[in-house]
């Protein structure tokens, strides 16, 4: 290897050394046992919970589907699921029929839902050690999903009939309040306002960090005589 420009080199390639350096203490568990990384991936976490609550506007749409019936089988995976599901179903009000693995339900849309948002929210507040609202003995994050399994295929069956409004509700039901709830249950939730001043730092730093390395790979290449020079245009003769 041959140096070209001494100066730029070691600027460079002190540059670099500082680059790992700090890349060391991002994955060293300096945040109360947790490396940097792992507080920025719960920070993020705690910021899409604070985001994702809409479980109240759900419930009010809730209201005019009150009173339409609908049937549809579920399709479980295993005998204790169907059970489960069985269970939770017909404490809801449903009237459930069990084949096997196979379970029909018919029930009021709005009745059932409502039902089931009351689950999702108990399980976004308050995590999976939550009872169910509707089948004691159940915890809530179980519960919530249950009511998904249940959703997913009325759902699917409402846009077979070219049933958009329905379908799009029982659609509302999964994305914005039985899939938050179960997957952000345990996790707090925090709003941007509150963590302002840690995500400008989070956002500086990053930039900073990224040019560093940049600057560093260049002074390093210059030193080493590596350049990117334009290529002349031929002359015709």
């Amino acid at each position: 290897m041959i140096i070209v420009h001494k100066r730029q080199f070691f600027v460079g390639l002190i540059m670099l050394l500082c680059f790992f350096a700090v890349f060391a203490v991002v994955l060293s568990p300096v945040m109360n046992g947790r490396t940097i990384l792992q507080f920025s991936d719960n920070l993020f976490d705690s910021l899409s919970k604070g985001s994702t609550y809409k479980i109240p506007g759900v419930v009010k749409s809730a209201d005019k589907f009150t009173g339409q019936q609908f049937t549809v089988t579920v399709k479980t995976k295993s005998a204790d699921q169907a059970t489960g599901i069985s269970n939770l179903l017909t404490a809801a009000g449903a009237a459930v029929k069990v084949n096997k693995l196979n379970v029909t339900v018919n029930g009021d849309l709005g009745l059932l839902a409502k039902k089931a948002l009351a689950d999702a929210d108990v399980a976004f507040k308050q995590g999976s050690k939550a009872g169910s609202t509707v089948l004691p003995g159940m915890k809530a994050r179980e519960a919530t999903y249950y009511w998904w399994t249940l959703f997913s295929p009325l759902q699917k069956q409402y846009l077979q009939q070219n049933d958009a409004t329905r379908g799009q509700f029982a659609g509302s039901v999964m994305t914005k309040a039985l899939e938050p709830a179960y997957n952000f249950g345990d996790i707090p939730a925090v709003k941007v306002s509150e963590r302002g001043n840690t995500l400008t730092f989070m956002l500086l730093f990053y930039m900073v960090y990224t040019i560093w390395y940049g600057f560093a790979i260049m002074y390093l290449f210059e030193g080493l005589g590596i350049t990117t020079t334009r290529a002349k245009e031929k002359q015709e003769a």
